[in-house]
């Protein structure tokens, strides 16, 4: 039986805790240099979170690159594929 996990979220406002990463983890995730996360920062294309000077993107935004980038990759490979 897989155990379902629970959102946490925060004891004073209630919002949902999400787990935040750097730029340069992010981009070794999909595989892409930091330059790309930081035009789509610059251009306001994904959320992120400012501390300080660090900049931290959330793992939510990252999934949905991650998915994005896989069907336009499909899409590519099948228009190369014919």
């Amino acid at each position: 039986m897989t155990a379902k996990r629970k959102k946490q979220f925060c004891v004073l406002c209630g919002s949902p805790n999400e787990k935040y990463l750097s730029v340069s983890t992010a981009a070794e995730l999909i595989d892409c240099s930091e330059q790309f996360f930081r035009n789509l920062i610059r251009d306001r294309k994904i959320c992120f979170a400012k501390y300080g000077r660090l900049v931290r993107i959330p793992i939510s935004e990252i999934e949905k690159l991650k998915i994005e980038y896989q069907s336009i990759s499909n899409i590519y490979e099948k228009s190369v594929a014919k």
